[in-house]
């Protein structure tokens, strides 16, 4: 199945059940834009460490799971999530720069306890396929302002590709 250039696993289907499952495993970490639209909704004091601008977590809460995570398994933030939790329960597993591709597989953790993962076709890539394309953007523009390079740049690809597949 494919979304525009992000390429999802062959015969994968996802619909979120609201297991809660992703939010406790990994709470994830936001850009700054993303903590601008979420403190924008008026949210505050989420981030792991908030004085230190390179741990960008969203901060725990006593049961491991993600701050905003309710006893409903639901998300407070659901209309500004960040773009890593839209892509769950998919990662990132390739870019290939040339072609403008963007290949998903399933988050081996989900394999194992997401409830919404099922054989057949999605329901609606359109979501996934647009975080994971906003994850992507994300890296080369970082990688861009880093090297000083375009973000067109076949060196600057090159490198983001690196950072995506070490993740």
């Amino acid at each position: 199945m494919q979304y525009e250039n992000v390429i999802f696993p062959d015969s994968v289907g996802f619909q979120c059940q609201n297991c809660g499952v992703c939010c406790r495993d990994e709470p994830s970490d936001i850009n700054l834009k993303e903590q601008q639209r979420i403190e924008a909704k008026g949210f505050v004091n989420f981030l792991e460490d908030p004085n230190n601008p390179h741990n960008r977590n969203i901060r725990r809460k006593k049961d491991g799971s993600c701050f905003f995570l309710t006893e409903e398994n639901t998300c407070k933030i659901q209309n500004v999530k960040p773009a890593i939790c839209i892509l769950e329960p998919f990662i990132i597993t390739d870019y290939d720069h040339r072609t403008n591709r963007i290949f998903l597989d399933l988050n081996p953790l989900a394999v194992r306890n997401c409830k919404g993962i099922f054989t057949g076709e999605m329901i609606t890539p359109g979501e996934i396929g647009k975080a994971a394309q906003t994850i992507v953007r994300e890296f080369l523009e970082i990688v861009a302002k880093k090297t000083g390079l375009p973000v067109k740049d076949k060196k600057v690809a090159s490198l983001a590709r690196k950072l995506l597949l070490s993740l």
